[in-house]
């Protein structure tokens, strides 16, 4: 079969961190399979430039994946490839599909949604409609009928071998490089950069967080060979210099992450490498072997300094655990960089100052985001804010927005609170580059349409 596969375009044209590797590695599978593949990075193009590729391939099969952050768009595009190619089956995977698959059926002319993790499914679901058998054996879908019934089939587990699916098809989209992506997501990391996944799942369940919801709690991992396997071919055929680690926690499995930072040095590899981390998953001895390998810096969710917010948001750290290990990412050489957040439950004025007081001790190299806190789809604090009739599932339907937090202040007054961090933290600083800085940012908040500058924006004044 001809299969095109499409990620969600965003509403403004921008450069991507990174390509789109999830849909890669689905396409990888409809690869191996015999399937010939078409890859379309929606981030890179409008819509226009879209359907113009989609219908130049002429394919049989179309899947395109739905966040809930732009699902409106998707919901368009998704409109338009059903009137100029009637004739493909068209097919949604991702998170909002996954929680609300009805969404997608009410708002678009879509024959199937596939829900959680779409690698087997994929696979299966190309097969049925290859040899035109019955949908309805394929787990893990939900399908319109001729005659409009939806028909739920039985769920599918998630993927138990991570080292089964085959590496990302980078070469399914049309004149594919690295040079295409911005690469930002760690300090000082030289491009090419690749993301590489080496797990799934998430040990903690923060409150804010649909990690645990989509993927499940129980970790699952790569091996490291089947990793560094893929960190050999991306040096070595894509001439990346530079590798991000996109797991929500990558040591979680401290023997694995040794292993992986040891073979990055006995493979020669040459790559420096950023990760995301937990501070409870952290100690100095994992610190000096990642440092050798290459590693330049670790995004720590912070979030808060203040204890109060820390345990209502269910994060599994203190600020003395905070505090402890930037401390020693410190000591090895790393830079540790802090991902901040404004509005989860019990926000004020003093528990902003707490954590600009915090802030001033750890001294991140980057405090990255200070982002209000959205109500997401299979968070905690969405089902909360339910249960409070905040909010109701057809908001998704009634309007395209992802709302704020905004159960005990008004957007405003988060507004403020989220002046109040930024500010601290460039009067941390000191000098006038964090002035600047703060100002930059002040200007992105209030016009989100000015991201599409970002990738122009020196990493100093970031």
């Amino acid at each position: 079969m001809k299969v095109l596969f499409i990620s969600h375009p965003n509403k403004y044209e921008e450069k991507p961190d990174f390509p789109p590797i999830g849909l890669a590695y689905i396409g990888a599978i409809a690869k191996r399979d015999g399937h010939e593949v078409l890859l379309i990075d929606g981030g890179l193009l409008n819509i226009e430039k879209i359907l113009r590729q989609a219908k130049e391939f002429s394919p049989e099969f179309i899947g395109v994946t739905c966040w809930t952050i732009n699902r409106a768009i998707v919901w368009r595009l998704i409109n338009l490839l059903s009137e100029s190619m009637p004739e493909a089956f068209l097919c949604v995977g991702g998170q909002h599909p996954t929680y609300y698959p009805e969404h997608i059926f009410l708002k678009t002319n879509t024959h199937a949604v596939v829900t959680g993790e779409g690698e087997d499914t994929i696979s299966e679901l190309l097969q049925a409609l290859e040899n035109r058998s019955d949908l309805s054996e394929v787990r893990g879908i939900i399908f319109k009928k001729n005659d409009g019934v939806l028909v739920r089939t039985a769920p599918r587990p998630p993927v138990e071998q991570l080292d089964s699916i085959p590496f990302p098809y980078y070469e399914g989209f049309q004149n594919f490089t690295f040079d295409n992506y911005t690469g930002i997501g760690g300090a000082d990391l030289p491009g090419p950069t690749a993301a590489v996944i080496t797990s799934r799942g998430c040990v903690f369940d923060c409150t804010y967080c649909s990690s645990v919801n989509f993927w499940s709690k129980r970790w699952r991992s790569r091996s490291a060979e089947n990793v560094l396997d893929e960190m050999e071919l991306l040096v070595k055929k894509w001439g990346v210099r530079s590798v991000y680690i996109f797991d929500d926690n990558f040591p979680v499995n401290k023997k694995r992450a040794v292993d992986i930072c040891q073979g990055i040095i006995d493979r020669k590899l040459n790559i420096s490498w950023a990760c995301c981390g937990h501070v409870k998953t952290i100690d100095a001895n994992l610190l000096r072997v990642m440092k050798q390998s290459g590693c330049v810096s670790i995004d720590f969710g912070v979030e808060s300094g203040s204890d109060i917010i820390l345990k209502n948001i269910n994060k599994g750290q203190s600020r003395i655990d905070i505090e402890r290990t930037f401390a020693l990412v410190h000591q090895a050489g790393i830079k540790p960089i802090a991902y901040l957040m404004v509005g989860n439950k019990g926000e004020s004025v003093d528990t902003i100052n707490s954590t600009v007081e915090m802030l001033g001790v750890v001294k991140p190299h980057l405090s990255t985001g200070a982002s209000l806190l959205w109500l997401l789809p299979g968070t905690q604090v969405f089902k909360e804010a339910r249960a409070n009739n905040f909010i109701s599932d057809d908001y998704w339907i009634k309007f395209d927005d992802v709302p704020y937090n905004l159960q005990e202040h008004s957007y405003q007054e988060l507004f403020k609170l989220r002046q109040l961090l930024m500010w601290g933290i460039a009067k941390n600083k000191g000098g006038i580059t964090p002035v600047i800085s703060y100002y930059l940012k002040s200007v992105y908040y209030r016009f989100p349409k000015l991201s599409i500058f970002r990738a122009l924006i020196p990493n100093w004044l970031r």
